[in-house]
């Protein structure tokens, strides 16, 4: 018999839903492998170690993307 999870969903908090962890869990890891692919030196198994290079990616893009249009907005491209 396959577990189930039971939780509450939504504003009605009398009414608890059973749901599949495996799908969820499925779409997570899927996720987590796409962000793999994305961000650079990514091949960390850890989730926390992942998802802090991920901010650090995040804030290099922004970044670039500022000194770029500023090189834009000197150069009038």
């Amino acid at each position: 018999m396959k577990r189930r999870s039971m939780f509450t969903v939504g504003k009605n908090k009398g009414v608890a839903l059973s749901v599949h962890r495996k799908p969820l869990q499925h779409m997570v890891q899927r996720r987590l492998r796409e962000l793999k692919k994305i961000v650079p030196d990514a091949h960390e198994d850890n989730v926390d170690v992942l998802l802090r290079q991920t901010a650090e990616y995040i804030c290099i893009l922004e970044l670039k993307v500022a000194v770029l249009r500023k090189l834009a907005a000197i150069y009038g491209a």
